[in-house]
């Protein structure tokens, strides 16, 4: 019997049935039995399954045979001419059968992980590309089809939940046909949920996906003698450190190896190698070609970054074309509403950081809010995620600053985060699209107008995070999607915007915007504040200053007492200077208030506000 490998990828936008179809397969492939294993099985964060979306990568091994009957003529002539880089464990001669070892990557659907997408596409040699028949072709649909295009890996499209009552089919298989330059009869039709269609998928994956190859950026030929193992992820494991999640392109890892990482240039010896099934299961050595793990005893994450290489303590070679160090893009500042939490969060933030390579954090101190924690995040739904993983796994009543991004300062000039946006609407909004890209700053850049529009723009990241997807959503009834990306750094005219009480400068309200948004900014600020900070025994001014000059401003009128009253009795008519000698003492005493007086902000100001 000869064994074959297929390495592939289910790439997809949110919610489009990746797991699901993922379930089937495992089934079909007799790594789990149908019925006797939770939903999404790949999906094991609650979160994940809660949302029904995929937020962490998944590998799995799966073993097919496949009978000679089946195989048709040109998979039996690649598999009789096999190349020196495919790496069966003995050739086709005369049996009856051939047995494939399936690598299965499941990615996550959501932009903020697009990287981790790019690097699992690098592993392959192959993807399903999945589109939901209810939504038709979306944003990230087309964003990870050009990851696999520039990748020139086979693409095998896939339409998902035909069996539902609303499914389009035929408009999903002509958009598509049209998209992808192929016949329509070239896309398959399948339901996960039911398992329709997804035996002749599988066969189809075997069939048409080529056997692995050499990147082109290692050697050739190929040297076993070498190691060269990409790492796609990895998470932290209390007893035995990082495990990180390889694709071996070269050569042959096995427990006892002296090696290191390319990028990082830090040395370690394997613990433990092995494959996924989905558990980890233990073996002597992974080869060329195949996707496994290794542990790799290291005790911080942030040293074994994704896309770095494991390579041979004395090789100077450098990890694959297309490895970037993945920075924060988006920062919230965290505070518990209890101070008495605050080492609780600590702990919190540390476990996650533990398991979360593109997570950072740094100790910050508010004079209203207490103790907290400035964090880093990929980007929202990272944040949201996040957030969400503190208050239910370790029990945490939050208050979080409003998302910001981080201006660059150089030379007294600030540099401003731009991005690429790719939003994907019917034809019929179109023109409330524009409108509102045009309103949060963005640049035309391209469009393709087809039966769904696609539309390119480049925007500031902090236009993006300030509502434009609910505001995408509700111009277009919900039917636009779209997906972004880092682009540059651009230079712009911006400033600290500093919100004052009094004169005093608030720091938890203050933040950098660039020009043309800080008179807006500074007037909704003070608007906001000047109905929820309470009413003091003094006059209060809420400013909000931008380049040294007052933008905006509220007053906060004081509590009055009427002196005019006494006893319960209004004084008489005739007692006129008496009253005006009341007024103005009173008038004196908030004046002497105002100045030794502090405005006292409640949490509860902060809560309503952020």
């Amino acid at each position: 019997m000869s064994v074959f490998i297929r390495n592939f990828a289910i790439i997809a936008h949110v919610d489009h049935g990746k797991s699901t179809l993922a379930d089937r397969l495992l089934e079909l492939t007799g790594v789990v039995k149908a019925g006797g294993h939770e939903e999404q099985m790949l999906d094991r964060n609650p979160i994940s399954r809660e949302r029904g979306i995929t937020i962490k990568l998944a590998p799995v091994r799966m073993r097919f045979e496949v009978g000679d009957e089946k195989i048709d003529n040109e998979v039996r002539n690649k598999n009789n001419s096999i190349s020196h880089f495919d790496h069966p464990v003995s050739h086709l001669t005369n049996h009856t059968s051939t047995n494939y070892i399936l690598n299965l990557i499941d990615t996550p659907g959501h932009v903020d992980f697009s990287y981790e997408v790019d690097r699992t596409l690098a592993c392959v040699e192959g993807v399903v590309l999945l589109v939901d028949a209810t939504q038709g072709i979306q944003a990230q649909t087309i964003s990870n089809a050009y990851k696999a295009i520039e990748k020139n890996l086979v693409i095998i499209p896939v339409i998902n939940k035909i069996d539902l009552p609303n499914a389009e089919v035929e408009k999903t298989r002509k958009q598509l046909s049209d998209f992808l330059g192929i016949l329509e009869e070239e896309v398959f039709l399948i339901s996960a949920k039911t398992g329709l269609g997804v035996q002749e998928l599988l066969e189809e994956i075997i069939k048409k996906i080529l056997s692995p190859r050499l990147p082109r950026s290692l050697s050739l030929p190929r040297n076993d003698s070498l190691l060269h193992a990409l790492i796609f992820d990895s998470y932290y494991d209390t007893h035995r450190g990082v495990i990180s999640f390889v694709r071996i392109f070269e050569g042959e890892a096995k427990k006892g190896q002296k090696v290191k990482l390319a990028a990082g240039n830090v040395y370690f010896e394997i613990q433990e190698v092995g494959y996924f099934l989905p558990d980890l299961m233990v073996n002597s050595s992974l080869k060329t070609n195949e996707i496994g793990y290794i542990v790799t005893n290291l005790k911080d994450i942030h040293e074994v970054q994704i896309g770095d290489s494991i390579v041979l303590e004395k090789d100077p070679s450098k990890p694959l074309s297309g490895y970037k160090v993945v920075k924060p893009m988006v920062f919230a500042s965290f505070f518990t509403t209890d101070t008495k939490d605050y080492l609780n969060l600590k702990k919190a933030l540390e476990k996650l950081y533990l398991n979360d390579s593109s997570l950072s954090f740094s100790a910050i101190h508010s004079k209203a809010l207490g103790a907290g924690f400035r964090v880093g995040f990929l980007g929202l739904l990272h944040a949201d995620v996040v957030r969400e993983r503190l208050e239910r796994e370790f029990n945490l009543d939050l208050v979080l600053t409003p998302p910001q991004v981080e201006f660059k300062k150089e030379n007294n000039m600030f540099y401003e985060p731009q991005i690429k946006i790719l939003i994907v609407t019917p034809q019929s909004y179109v023109g409330a699209v524009m409108t509102l890209c045009e309103n949060y700053r963005a640049k035309f850049v391209t469009m393709d107008n087809k039966s769904q529009v696609s539309m390119t723009y480049e925007m500031p990241m902090s236009e993006m995070i300030s509502g434009f997807h609910d505001n995408l959503k509700t111009v277009t009834s919900g039917y636009a999607s779209f997906d972004w990306e880092f682009l540059r750094y651009e230079k712009v005219e911006a400033d600290q915007l500093i919100v004052m009480l009094n004169g005093d400068e608030v720091a938890e309200f203050s933040e950098v915007v660039v020009r043309n948004r800080a008179m807006e900014r500074g007037r909704i600020l003070c608007q906001k504040l000047h109905g929820i900070i309470p009413r003091q025994q003094f006059d209060v001014k809420i400013q909000a200053k931008f380049k040294g000059k007052i933008i905006a401003s509220e007053r906060l009128a004081p509590f009055r007492k009427n002196v005019l009253v006494k006893s319960g009795k209004v004084l008489g008519a005739g007692d006129v200077g008496r009253k005006k000698k009341l007024l103005e003492r009173q008038k004196e005493g908030k004046k002497k208030m105002k100045m030794i007086g502090k405005v006292e902000i409640p949490k509860e100001a902060f809560l309503k506000l952020f």
